[in-house]
């Protein structure tokens, strides 16, 4: 089968008019499939790209959309993930990051080490531990006479700053 000369011109003009109109429609279909994808866990790669590649706005952004027009929104706080999207419009990424972590019902600074879904989601109420810095100091209230000593020893040190500061100016 051939083609009329005359057609030609006609025939790129089509093709031309549907690329035209086709190309640009691209990337609003790649994202067609992703509200399927849970909120959790589009909230959790969030995350992980805040903690591991903050310069990747664009990515940071799209994810923080994607799990706000999810539908699977199950264990989600969607109030807090659309606090969290004003938060990275105003661009404040630590900000963003706690919100991200309240709204999925993680405590903040924990690792993204597991996959969303796999585990069990935690309870905003139960308490969240004490950083392990904390937890390595040991603390022990101090009773006794150790107290008044130490508050007698503190306030000897502060007057004999005071003096020394004095003297020398």
């Amino acid at each position: 089968m051939r083609i009329p000369t005359t057609r030609i011109p006609v025939l790129i003009s089509v093709v031309a008019a549907l690329l035209f109109v086709g190309l640009p429609a691209t990337p609003a279909l790649a994202h067609e499939g992703e509200k399927e994808i849970p909120a959790r866990t589009l909230a959790d790669e969030a995350i992980a790209i805040i903690r591991s590649q903050p310069e990747q706005m664009d990515a940071i952004e799209d994810k923080v959309n994607d799990a706000t027009e999810s539908e699977g929104a199950e264990g989600v706080d969607k109030a807090l993930l659309e606090k969290a999207k004003a938060s990275l419009e105003g661009g404040d990424l630590s900000q963003t990051e706690l919100l991200l972590e309240e709204a999925i019902g993680t405590c903040p600074g924990q690792p993204v080490t597991e996959p969303a879904g796999v585990r069990k989601p935690l309870k905003l109420s139960a308490p969240c531990p004490a950083p392990a810095h904390l937890q390595a100091l040991g603390r022990q209230p101090i009773t006794g006479a150790a107290k008044p000593t130490l508050v007698g020893l503190g306030a000897v040190l502060m007057l004999g700053g005071l003096l020394l500061a004095r003297r020398i100016t």
